[in-house]
């Protein structure tokens, strides 16, 4: 899916993320964030932590896998909140 798709999925669903955030501009070291970023020619799943700064959970090519895995990662984290 597009990043466009996936925001409004994210709102229809009303998707809880728990204490995280939502970033998908930018990368950044905000205390729990998860986000997918354009970068570099390259789309960045990442999260952060409280303390870390962020890591780079996996790299994609194309837009829709990247969106594809991060959605099914926001699902996850749904289920746990």
């Amino acid at each position: 899916m597009k990043k466009n798709e996936f925001i409004k999925r994210f709102k229809e669903e009303r998707l809880n993320i728990g204490s995280y955030s939502l970033e998908l501009d930018k990368l950044t070291d905000a205390s729990f964030v998860m986000g997918c970023v354009f970068e570099d020619k390259i789309w960045k799943i990442f999260e952060t932590t409280e303390r870390t700064g962020h890591y780079i959970i996996k790299e994609f090519s194309d837009e829709d896998s990247a969106f594809d895995y991060f959605y099914e990662l926001v699902l996850l984290q749904n289920k746990k909140s």
